[in-house]
């Protein structure tokens, strides 16, 4: 299948894991307790404004919006963010992303290694996993909430130890731009991944881009055939 790439690291939200709806609606479900403090002005973030966040900010957005209150109700605002996403999660919303398991199976069974790294709270990507069993889809599953301050360059440090492969036999798939520059840090090919997402301008950021999950498998060959040539 693949002649040098042995590992595989995917981001979990929109790319893996289907959240658009999810996240906005814990967002429209959490503000509700906090009418009385917003001005009457202010325009309430969509569904849009939710993924740029998102993709600004990773999982910690809720605390960047434009909404009037300070730092303290901003923080109480990600808590209950937070809190709902878990219960929306749990209660069936979001899906993984179809056509996805075909292709990690597909993986698998041409011994390429597939692994997890999510910009996400731990008990969000457990959520997410118990409900829709990522680890019968990935060979390893890490967050970068794990590692505080250390971030996702150490996370992918980790995975590629774990799958005793070196930066060249990597490619990160995401569509954050802080992962694709952690990628780029270590030496690693990224991949932007746009089948998820409204906005596809951060993309730009990476390497490579997949615009539809259609065709990902051939810019993954594409990257496949880079990174053997930058491998001598």
């Amino acid at each position: 299948m693949l002649k040098h790439i042995r590992l595989l690291i995917f981001d979990l939200d929109y790319l893996v894991f289907d959240c658009a709806g999810l996240k906005a609606g814990a967002l429209r479900e959490s503000l509700k307790g906090f009418a009385d403090e917003i001005p009457h002005d202010v325009r309430l973030p969509d569904e849009v404004d939710v993924e740029e966040g998102f993709r600004e900010h990773g999982f910690r957005w809720p605390l960047h919006l434009d909404l009037g209150l300070d730092e303290n109700r901003l923080a109480s605002l990600q808590g209950a963010c937070h809190a709902v996403e878990q219960l929306l999660v749990t209660a069936g919303a979001g899906r993984v992303f179809p056509g996805l398991p075909e292709l990690l199976s597909i993986c698998r069974r041409n011994q390429l290694s597939t692994a997890l790294g999510a910009e996400a709270r731990r008990a969000y990507l457990l959520a997410v996993s118990d409900r829709h069993d990522l680890h019968g889809l990935f060979e390893m599953v890490y967050c970068t909430e794990e590692y505080g301050a250390g971030g996702p360059d150490e996370m992918i440090e980790d995975m590629m130890a774990r799958a005793e492969v070196n930066p060249s036999e990597t490619l990160v798939l995401g569509i954050l731009p802080s992962m694709f520059h952690a990628a780029r840090a270590l030496d690693v090919i990224t991949v932007g991944c746009g089948w998820g997402l409204r906005s596809r301008s951060a993309l730009k950021e990476a390497d490579l881009q997949a615009p539809a999950l259609a065709n990902l498998m051939r810019v993954v060959e594409r990257a496949d055939a880079t990174a053997a040539e930058n491998s001598f």
